[in-house]
C-alpha cells in the first residue's frame, strides 16, 4: 500500500478550489493515477483520501492519499503542491494489536420507507455527537463500535466532533447546486480483533462517501 502526504499551495487557484469543494479535490487526485476510460479509478487503484483538519488559521491543507498503486503526482496542475511525500506499508497485523487511530467518515442510519424494501440513508445530525457521560457513548461511537465488530477491531476510546462539510456533494459548477454532507471526526484507541478483516477495512476504508474524502483510518502506534 502506498501512502501520500501532500501540501497543497494556497496560492494555487485549483487547490484553492479543491480545498473548498471536496468533489473537485477528488477529481484531480484522479489525474495521478492512469485508468482506463470509463472506470472509476477509486476502485480500480482502492483510493482514499482525506483533507486533514486545519490546526490554526493560517495552517497549510494537507491532504492524505492512500493507494494499492504508486501515484505520479507530476501529473497534477502547475504549482498545485507545495511539498509531497509517499511512503508504503503493509496490511500484516496481529491479534490483539493496539493502535491510535483517526477516522473521519460519514455515519448514517437507514429509514424505512414505506412500500419500499430499501431504506433512506439518512445521516446522523450533529447533535448527535454532542458528549454526555452520563448518557454513554453517542450514537456516532455507537456507529463507529459496529463498524469495528464487522471489520475486525475493538474500539477502546474515541472521542467524536461532528461537522457539516459544505459544497462536498457535487463540482463547484455554478449551474449545479452543491449539498453539504456530514461528517464526524474520531480520534481514538482501538485493538485489532481479526487481522484478515482489519486489513480488508484499512485498505477499502469505512463507511459511505468515500469520493467525498470519508473513510480512510489512519494509524500509530501508541505513545
Amino acid at each position: 500500500m502506498y501512502l501520500s502526504k501532500l501540501i497543497l499551495n494556497p496560492r494555487s487557484a485549483e487547490a484553492r478550489r479543491d480545498v473548498s469543494a471536496l468533489y473537485d479535490l477528488h477529481r484531480t487526485l484522479a489525474r495521478a493515477f492512469e485508468t482506463a476510460p470509463g472506470l472509476d479509478y477509486r476502485a480500480e487503484h482502492g483510493v482514499l483520501f482525506r483533507l486533514e483538519p486545519l490546526a490554526h488559521r493560517d495552517a497549510q491543507p494537507t491532504v492524505l492519499v492512500q493507494s494499492t498503486t504508486e501515484p505520479d503526482w507530476n501529473r497534477l496542475p502547475e504549482n498545485y503542491l507545495l511539498s509531497r511525500k509517499s511512503g508504503t506499508f503493509n496490511l500484516d497485523f496481529s491479534d490483539g494489536q493496539p493502535f491510535q487511530f483517526r477516522l473521519i467518515a460519514n455515519p448514517t442510519r437507514k429509514e424505512k420507507r414505506e412500500g419500499k424494501k430499501q431504506g433512506r440513508r439518512m445521516a446522523l445530525p450533529d447533535y448527535l455527537t454532542e458528549t454526555n457521560q452520563a448518557d454513554g457513548p453517542t450514537p456516532a461511537q455507537e456507529w463507529l463500535s459496529r463498524k469495528g465488530q464487522q471489520h475486525g477491531f475493538e474500539v477502546l476510546w474515541a472521542s467524536s466532533d461532528g461537522f457539516w462539510q459544505g459544497g462536498s456533494q457535487q463540482s463547484s459548477t455554478p449551474s449545479k447546486r452543491a449539498l453539504p454532507l456530514y461528517g464526524v471526526q474520531f480520534d481514538g484507541a482501538l485493538r485489532v480483533t481479526d487481522p484478515a478483516l482489519f486489513g480488508l477495512a484499512l485498505q477499502q476504508g469505512i463507511g459511505p462517501a468515500k469520493a467525498f474524502g470519508f473513510g480512510l483510518l489512519s494509524l500509530a502506534h501508541p505513545q
